[in-house]
């Protein structure tokens, strides 16, 4: 069922999300020329990389010739600040952003473990998570050289 804003033409919107009082479109008797019912769109979200953008939503759009009020959203860049907000505490090894966390350490250790145990050649591949999410697919080699900096830089971080 569609919902309607009811919307006065000097003093704006007197309520949002009701239905339309008659059959769908039908008119509506004795209704002053003043007020407007609008239906109500909302504009699909656009797609956006969260890492460096945001969505925001805009102001809604209050249409009495076409007899809608449409909401809809701008993607907005991130300021360097909010990136960095949003990004956990890591070290960039080989361009890759590894998690600090106490978690990632406990979960790199298990891996760099289940490699070594599992006999795998230096040049399989294995796949790692960076900080934000994304994945990054390495040679066991270059796997086992950023474990040793990431282990070097926890250890220098827990004792500073």
């Amino acid at each position: 069922m569609n919902k309607y804003t009811i919307y006065h033409n000097t003093d704006g919107v007197i309520a949002t999300g009701k239905p339309y009082p008659t059959d769908e479109g039908a008119e509506i008797p004795n209704l002053a020329p003043e007020l407007n019912f609008l239906l109500e769109v909302t504009e699909a979200r656009p797609t956006y990389d969260s890492a460096t953008h945001k969505l925001v939503e805009d102001a809604i759009n209050y249409d009495t010739v076409n007899k809608t009020a449409t909401r809809s959203w701008s993607v907005v860049a991130l300021t360097q600040a909010e990136i960095d907000e949003r990004t956990p505490a890591h070290v960039e090894i080989s361009g890759i952003k590894y998690d600090t966390s106490e978690t990632s350490q406990n979960a790199f250790t298990r891996m760099m473990t289940l490699v070594s145990n599992a006999g795998m050649a230096l040049t399989d591949e294995v796949a790692v998570k960076d900080c934000l999410g994304v994945s990054h697919t390495l040679t066991v080699e270059q796997f086992n050289a950023d474990m040793v900096q990431f282990g070097l830089y926890c250890y220098q971080a827990f004792h500073s």
